[in-house]
């Protein structure tokens, strides 16, 4: 028969070791979403100015290259989509008034229904003519860019603790 004092001792270090998972455990997870909250897409820009330049670029990128038969077109035009739909939040980022931003905001949703137009059902892209398609949006948020203010510097994508001490 086991000593008392033993069985309990054992029961104590069986729970510290539980717990001890347990918090293993929570602070993965926490990492996790530590860089998940730290994670930019490579393609998104630093600011509203940029945003702007980067629908122009790509815009007439795509055009000038479409049914060339390049695999990375769609990758392409999605990443144009991801740039629209980040315009409200970067505007807002910067230093323009309301009426500004909602401006905007509205130039971004025109573009953004522009674009879903070009890609049919079966995922086939019609870039054809982009710049012309986009070029009363692409003015409008050009209009806005002296009114945005000087950007802020850049930031860099990474953050400054060390990856090695993370299992990937």
């Amino acid at each position: 028969m086991m000593n008392p004092s033993v069985k309990l001792t054992m029961t104590l270090l069986l729970l510290s070791a539980l717990s001890g998972c347990a918090a293993s455990e929570h602070a993965d997870v926490h990492d996790d979403d530590h860089h998940l909250e730290h994670f930019v897409p490579h393609h998104k820009p630093a600011n509203f100015a940029v945003a702007v330049e980067e629908v122009e670029h790509r815009a007439q990128h795509l055009s000038e290259h479409a049914g060339h038969g390049h695999d990375d077109e769609a990758e392409e035009f999605q990443e144009l989509i991801d740039i629209v739909n980040w315009i409200p939040e970067l505007a807002a980022d910067s230093d323009l008034n309301e009426p500004d931003w909602n401006t905007a905001n509205s130039a971004a949703a025109v573009l953004a229904r522009t674009l879903q137009s070009r890609q049919s059902k079966d995922g086939s892209l019609n870039l054809t003519d982009l710049p012309n398609a986009v070029a009363t949006e692409q003015n409008t948020l050009e209009s806005l860019i002296a009114a945005a203010g000087k950007p802020e510097p850049a930031m860099h994508q990474d953050h400054d603790h060390d990856h090695h001490e993370h299992d990937h």
